[in-house]
């Protein structure tokens, strides 16, 4: 989902959270403290604990420092997430599975139901409707930004962010599918803060990679100069 997109979702949950808190008079007790605080961006509003922000720069300095040991490199990402407890899996159709199930290739987490039986079956042939939780992926080539992002997410799961719940998840998966259908009118007010959680951690692997991206230029720029003449950068 483009960054544009998401952060006008952040102001239709806005909306849709104060017409629920009006309906729900009991709605109130549970959903804010004295660490919350309200961050403005572009005219969207967003609700967050400083806790989570605090948090979230945590995580975000652990991982420029690991992706810089690294260097940036999609197979060292991958080996990184097999040694901490999640299985790896690169399968030639991996892409074409995860369309079926409407799910996009990274982290899957544990699925039950008919999706899990489809992965099951199509990428194990195994007939189970309870699949384990996996990073999967094409075989090939893996584009680096995209695998950073991804990278990101799995992280930011793996350290307990907000936002990354089954009920979050699912709603999040159906609400930027074009395909599948989030009937906003059924969410009450946990599900739209749960949802708005998901919605700000992609948000932030999106900036999170467009930070990278940039520091990579700069150094691509920085070393083409001195390679071309010396020049001081």
């Amino acid at each position: 989902m483009g960054k544009i997109l998401q952060k006008t979702v952040y102001l239709l949950l806005a909306l849709h959270e104060k017409f629920l808190k009006r309906k729900r008079k009991n709605a109130k007790r549970g959903l804010h403290n004295s660490t919350t605080k309200t961050v403005l961006n572009n005219g969207c509003s967003l609700n967050l604990t400083v806790k989570t922000e605090e948090n979230k720069a945590i995580l975000e300095k652990n991982l420029a420092v690991i992706l810089k040991s690294f260097e940036n490199s999609p197979e060292q990402m991958l080996i990184y997430i097999e040694r901490n407890g999640t299985p790896v899996i690169r399968h030639e159709n991996a892409s074409k599975v995860l369309d079926i199930v409407r799910e996009e290739q990274g982290y899957i987490r544990e699925l039950k139901g008919l999706k899990a039986l489809i992965l099951n079956l199509m990428l194990f042939k195994k007939f189970s409707f309870k699949s384990s939780e996996m990073f999967l992926m094409n075989e090939g080539t893996i584009d680096q930004y995209a695998m950073i992002h991804q990278f990101y997410k799995w992280y930011a799961m793996k350290t307990g962010m907000p936002g990354f719940d089954v009920n979050a998840q699912d709603n999040f998966r159906k609400f930027i599918d074009e395909k599948s259908y989030l009937n906003m009118e059924t969410l009450d007010v946990d599900d739209i803060l749960s949802l708005k959680d998901a919605i700000a951690r992609d948000v932030d692997a999106i900036t999170f990679v467009e930070k990278i991206a940039k520091q990579n230029e700069g150094s691509k720029k920085a070393m083409k100069k001195m390679t071309d003449g010396g020049a001081s950068v």
